[in-house]
């Protein structure tokens, strides 16, 4: 067992594909891990609709990106220089697809208090307008202000009174709010985030984002080949479980990790548990999609 193992993880061409691997498994942890959370955040998308798009676009692209792959590979017998070239060419058009996607964002909302204060026409109003509403920390129940803020709760804007639709009990809106200012009036307020407004840029973002999954997934089956035919027959089966074992533990186990802990960099407001941090409320769009696709990006490379 020892001299086996020994021999394979000193093979060059088998343990360089095998690296290569991990990068791209790390890639793909990190995508199945939080993309639904980034799609949600970035482009303002429902939790749901953000995982129908990554199960109905991501991954079937990646499944057509693995036949595709195969399909080449047998029409044109290739020898092993050739699959190792089929895969630096896969990876390095990854690469010229994923760039793009490092700059194709939604700036992060106007909170008030948070990430936005108001211009100095206003004085301080924003700092005392809710001073005699003693809101408690925790409340979080965001409202979206006619001015185009969103306040994190109603009693944070102000607002005394709640007008509420008698048929399903929902609520339809908040009225007088002091916090919000109209022309020296106080403003209204509707329930729900105001969202990033740049919902347009989310069409070329799952274009691209699929393109660069399809392209990536082109190198599985050559990789794979590549493996099978370096090594010596008799070291087949040994290898392939060295290489699984090797992508669980260098790319699954760690990359969720990796990812979550860059992502928490960027959180601008924590909510608060018996004084340790629970869920992030608000995040900084711009830091979030360029750590986190920094991230993917940094293992593609790797990987080419």
């Amino acid at each position: 067992f020892p001299l086996v193992l020994l021999r394979n993880l000193r093979h060059p061409v088998y343990l360089l594909v095998v690296l290569a691997q991990v990068n791209l498994s790390a890639m793909v942890a990190g995508l199945a891990t939080f993309m639904g959370k980034f799609l949600e955040r970035q482009f303002s998308l429902t939790a749901s609709l953000a995982n129908m798009i990554i199960g109905a676009v991501n991954i079937p692209g990646a499944m057509v990106g693995i036949v595709v792959g195969g399909a080449i590979l047998k029409r044109f017998q290739m020898s092993l220089r050739q699959c190792s070239a089929m895969c630096i060419l896969g990876m390095f058009l990854c690469l010229l697809m994923a760039f793009p996607l490092l700059f194709i964002g939604c700036p992060t909302q106007k909170v008030a208090g948070v990430t936005y204060s108001e211009s100095s026409e206003f004085g301080h109003h924003t700092l005392e307008c809710n001073l005699h509403c003693n809101c408690p920390e925790k409340a979080y129940n965001p409202i979206c202000g006619s001015n185009g803020v969103e306040y994190i709760s109603p009693c944070s804007a102000g607002c005394r009174v709640v007008n509420i639709n008698e048929d399903n009990n929902s609520v339809l809106n908040y009225t007088n709010c002091s916090c919000i200012s109209e022309n020296g009036l106080s403003g209204f307020a509707k329930p729900g985030t105001c969202g990033t407004g740049c919902s347009h840029l989310f069409l070329p973002f799952v274009v691209l984002s699929c393109l660069a999954g399809i392209l990536a997934s082109t190198s599985h089956t050559p990789s794979f080949m590549l493996i099978l035919r370096s090594i010596q027959p008799e070291d087949k089966s040994f290898a392939v479980g060295i290489q699984f074992m090797l992508l669980r533990v260098l790319a699954w186990m760690p990359g969720p990790v990796l990812y979550g802990s860059a992502i928490d960099t960027t959180c601008i407001l924590w909510e608060k548990k018996c004084d340790r941090k629970a869920a992030c409320r608000y995040y900084d769009n711009n830091l979030f999609r360029q750590r986190y696709l920094g991230l993917q990006f940094f293992f593609e490379v790797g990987a080419f």
